[in-house]
C-alpha cells in the first residue's frame, strides 16, 4: 500500500559512496511505491554543503520526492567548524543542534502533509537519535550502528595515540549505552528498529531488551552480469583491490605487511582511497619491497573506483572497525570475492561462497592466515574464477528488490505498533522477521 514517508537523512548524494550512497540508493528505491519527503543536511563535505544534490536534482528530477535541505543555525554551524579542523568529535554537538531544525522542519511538514511513517534513517550512529519521535507518528529507526565495541587484539600493532583513541571510543560506547537517558528514551519510543548488524540486534536486546530487524545499511543496485573474460591471464598477475580512507581505522598496514610475506609475486593490488597514513604506508611498500607491486590511486571518481573493483580478481578488507562498508556490495556485485576479518558487518555478510573470513586472533596469528589464504589463492587461480560465480549468487540476496519488501514490511509494522501503543484497536501484531 502506498504511503506517505518522512525521512530523515542527513548526508545524502547520487554521487558519493558511503553512507551518502546508502541514503540514496534507499530514497530512490522507497520512491517507486510511497511519496517521500527527506530532510537534508549535506551532500558534498560538511554541514550545510548541499549544492551537489541540489544540482542533481535540478537537472534530474525524481518524481515523488521533495527534499527538504534543513538549515543549520549559526551555533550549529560555529561548532561545526571544529570538525572541519579535524576534531571530529565536535560533530556529533552541531549535529545534535542540526536534529532540533529537523524536528522544526518536520512540524511545519506535519501542518500540511498527513505522513503515515517517520523513518530516521541516517547517519546511521546511535549516539545521535534525533527528535522526531516527538511528531507523534509511527517511528522506524535505523539500520543502527556505531555500537561495536573494538577488540584489543585489533589494536596491539596500533601507535600509541591511536590505541588510546579507540580505547577513549570504547569506554565512551559502553557509557552512552549504560547510562545515556537520552538514548534510552529514543530505543524506547522508536515503534520498529532496525539493526545494521547481528551484533547490533544483540546489543539492542542486551541493552534496551528491544526486539529489532537485522537490515544492513547498503544494498545492491542494478542487475549482476558475469565477466568471465578477465580471468584469462590470471596466472601471469592476480589483481587484487583494497579501498577506503588511509588512517588507523581502516588498517591498511596489515594487508601490506601479509603481502610483503608473500612467497609469489604474481600479483597486484589497487589501493584506492587517500588519508593521513598515505606517505606512510607508500613508505613501508617500498622498505619492504613491494613498491612496485601496490598502486595508491587516491581519491577516484566513484565510477572509476567501481570500474577498478570490477576489473579485480580479489578484495581485501583489513578494518578495525566498522558497519557495513559500501565495498564489501560493491564487490560483491560485481563477482569479486571478498578476503576479510570476521567481524563487523563483513562478517555477516560474507559466506564460503563470496569469500574468505579470517577469525579474529592474535594479530600474527590473522596476518599469517591472511597471507596463506593468499598464497593459496596466487597458486590455484581457478579457486577465484569458480568464486566469481557463487559471488554473483550472494549479490542476488542483497538486491534491493528484497530489501525494498522488507522495508514495507517493517513500514507496516510500524503503524500496527504504534496503533497499539496509543490504545488503538489492531487486528494482531505483525510478527518480526529475520
Amino acid at each position: 500500500m502506498k504511503k506517505k514517508l518522512l525521512i530523515s537523512a542527513y548526508a545524502i548524494s547520487p554521487t558519493r559512496g558511503s553512507e551518502y550512497a546508502a541514503a540514496w540508493n534507499t530514497v530512490t528505491n522507497l520512491a517507486g511505491e510511497h511519496d517521500l519527503w527527506v530532510l537534508y543536511g549535506m551532500s558534498d563535505d560538511h554541514m550545510g554543503d548541499t549544492q551537489t544534490l541540489k544540482q542533481y536534482i535540478e537537472d534530474h528530477p525524481l518524481p515523488g520526492v521533495k527534499f527538504i535541505d534543513v538549515k543549520a543555525g549559526w551555533l550549529a554551524k560555529t561548532i561545526n567548524l571544529l570538525n572541519k579542523a579535524g576534531f571530529g568529535w565536535f560533530f556529533y554537538f552541531a549535529y545534535y543542534l542540526w536534529q532540533k531544525q529537523a524536528l522544526k522542519a518536520a512540524q511545519e511538514l506535519l501542518k500540511e502533509v498527513a505522513i503515515d511513517v517517520v523513518h530516521q534513517l541516517g547517519p546511521i550512529g546511535f549516539r545521535e537519535p534525533g527528535f522526531l519521535s516527538k511528531l507523534g507518528k509511527p517511528l522506524v529507526w535505523g539500520p543502527i550502528g556505531g555500537m561495536k565495541i573494538v577488540d584489543k587484539r585489533l589494536l596491539a600493532q596500533l601507535p600509541f595515540k591511536a590505541r588510546i583513541k579507540f580505547t577513549l571510543k570504547n569506554f565512551i560506547n559502553k557509557y552512552q549505552l549504560r547510562y545515556s537517558l537520552r538514548i534510552k528514551l529514543a530505543f524506547k519510543k522508536a515503534d520498529v528498529l532496525i539493526a545494521a548488524t547481528h551484533l547490533g540486534q544483540d546489543i539492542i536486546k542486551q541493552h534496551f531488551n528491544r526486539d529489532s530487524y537485522y537490515l544492513p545499511e547498503q544494498g545492491i543496485t542494478g542487475d549482476v552480469f558475469p565477466c568471465v573474460n578477465k580471468f584469462n591471464n590470471t596466472a601471469e598477475q592476480v589483481q587484487m583491490v583494497w579501498s577506503g580512507t588511509l588512517n588507523e581505522r581502516k588498517n591498511l598496514k596489515m594487508c601490506l605487511q601479509a603481502l610483503a610475506a608473500l612467497k609469489t609475486y604474481n600479483w597486484k593490488l589497487n589501493v584506492l582511497g587517500d588519508g593521513p597514513l598515505h606517505e606512510a604506508l607508500k613508505k613501508y611498500a617500498a622498505e619492504n619491497g613491494i613498491a612496485d607491486k601496490v598502486v595508491f590511486s587516491g581519491h577516484l571518481p566513484r565510477k572509476e573506483a567501481v570500474r577498478i573493483i570490477a576489473c579485480s580478481h580479489l578484495h581485501i578488507m583489513t578494518s578495525i572497525a566498522e558497519d557495513n562498508p559500501a565495498v564489501i556490495f560493491e564487490a560483491m556485485s560485481n563477482g569479486v570475492p571478498t578476503l576479510t576479518l570476521d567481524h563487523c558487518g563483513m562478517g555477516d555478510v560474507i559466506c564460503s561462497k563470496c569469500g574468505v573470513k579470517v577469525p579474529v586472533d592474535s594479530y600474527n596469528n590473522m596476518l599469517e592466515r591472511i597471507t596463506s589464504v593468499i598464497n593459496i589463492l596466487l597458486g590455484n587461480t581457478q579457486i577465484l574464477a569458480d568464486t566469481h560465480q557463487t559471488t554473483l549468487l550472494c549479490a542476488n540476496e542483497h538486491r534491493w528488490d528484497k530489501r525494498l519488501k522488507k522495508l514495507n514490511h517493517i513500514y507496516d509494522e510500524a503503524i500496527a505498533v504504534h496503533r497499539q501503543r496509543n490504545g488503538y484497536p489492531v487486528e494482531r501484531r505483525l510478527n518480526i522477521v529475520q
